[in-house]
């Protein structure tokens, strides 16, 4: 986490993450969900999860260490009708994965602050980053162990070749005999003082006639660590998925899309969501009721915020979605956090009138050719 690009990643990733609205829904039976605030663990997830937690401070815990260690464990708490009460993070490093050989069941043995409590599946929610066998998450490190020790050992050199006075802004060439080392100083000395601006220097040093001041380019040495930093910094980011724009680097600012929205909603759909659909999987398994399950209950992360792109595409979504008769006007402002219209005006969902389906109109042309094929009888038969 002390590279700067690395921790900008995992940052990036973790904020977005636990900052996205979650919480309990149920099927209905005519199709479509509906929000369910009553239930108990929509509590949890969206107002405290524990006595020392926000929602947002749980979930990012649990999201650094499935990035960072390739696995996160969080403890359930439940009381006698089996209904969580808690849910408690743990650190990764303070947990100890036990496999039973006979019955290959996994438990896990917590150790924090000198006190042991072994848990069984059941009785935690367990992410996992990439793993070959499904049953273990593999940290990012592991994966990528060269990439990050070469920009840790290159970082480490740099500040001990800088820190140590290595770096060369130039040289003074002066007539002064080789042996005169009090001239040497004094003219030394003028330098420094000018550059630090001591006495009211204003940067000026006063030298005396024939000395003269070299600037030292960048050593072949420094332009390689340089190098050596934007190829790390690449070599990361892919490793995460990030685009580098969105941690601070705006070198290149588009590469999935035409602007920062689009880095965004691509960024949300091959790097976010898998991480939320397993939590969601997760999390519906551990913490409902097999009948609860049964009955339709789910949790899902809203991901509208990060999804809907700039005002004027979200605008025209809308728009689209209220003229099919998709959403209501209710249903939109609810997306704004608006209330509803007085008097149930904008509960109805509308359409326009000018498509209508290929078999009405058939039967409306077909009866006009009877009324006027009648009306012409009618006439002739007056007449």
């Amino acid at each position: 986490m002390g590279i700067s690009t690395f921790f900008g990643c995992v940052r990036l990733i973790v904020n977005l993450t636990s900052s996205t609205p979650i919480g309990v829904f149920k099927y209905l039976a005519g199709g479509g969900s509906e929000p369910r605030p009553d239930h108990q663990l929509d509590y949890l997830l969206s107002v405290r999860p524990n006595p020392q937690m926000a929602p947002i401070i749980a979930i990012a815990t649990m999201v650094i260490n499935f990035k960072v260690h390739g696995a996160a464990i969080a403890k359930i708490v439940r009381d006698n009708n089996r209904r969580p009460i808690g849910i408690f993070p743990i650190p990764t490093q303070c947990v100890n994965f036990i496999e039973d050989p006979n019955t290959g069941v996994y438990f896990f043995q917590i150790t924090i602050n000198g006190t042991n409590e072994v848990l069984s599946e059941d009785d935690i929610i367990y992410l996992k980053d990439l793993s070959f066998d499904g049953r273990i998450g593999t940290s990012v490190i592991d994966w990528q162990a060269a990439v990050i020790k070469l920009d840790a050992l290159t970082h480490k050199f740099a500040e001990n070749y800088y820190e140590k006075g290595t770096f060369i802004g130039g040289f003074l060439e002066t007539p002064l005999d080789a042996d005169d080392e009090d001239a040497a100083k004094e003219y030394k000395k003028r330098v420094i003082e000018s550059v630090s601006g001591k006495d009211g220097g204003l940067g000026l040093a006063i030298l005396g006639p024939g000395i003269k001041w070299h600037p030292v380019s960048r050593t072949p040495l420094e332009s390689q660590l340089v190098e050596i930093f934007n190829k790390s910094d690449k070599d990361i980011a892919k490793m995460f998925g990030v685009p580098l724009s969105l941690i601070g680097d705006t070198e290149k600012q588009t590469s999935w899309g035409t602007g920062v929205e689009q880095m965004f909603i691509g960024l949300t759909r091959t790097v976010i969501m898998p991480i939320a659909i397993q939590f969601e999987q997760e999390v519906r398994y551990k913490c409902f009721r097999t009948d609860e399950i049964k009955a339709g209950y789910y949790i899902k992360f809203n991901f509208n915020g990060l999804l809907r792109g700039d005002s004027t595409q979200f605008s025209n979504f809308v728009r689209a979605m209220v003229n099919s008769g998709l959403y209501s006007i209710d249903e939109v402002r609810a997306l704004q956090e608006m209330p509803p219209l007085p008097d149930g005006l904008g509960a109805r969902n509308m359409v326009q009138g000018a498509m209508v389906p290929l078999e009405l109109l058939e039967y409306f042309i077909t009866s006009k050719n009877k009324q006027n094929i009648s009306g012409k009888t009618d006439n002739s038969a007056s007449q």
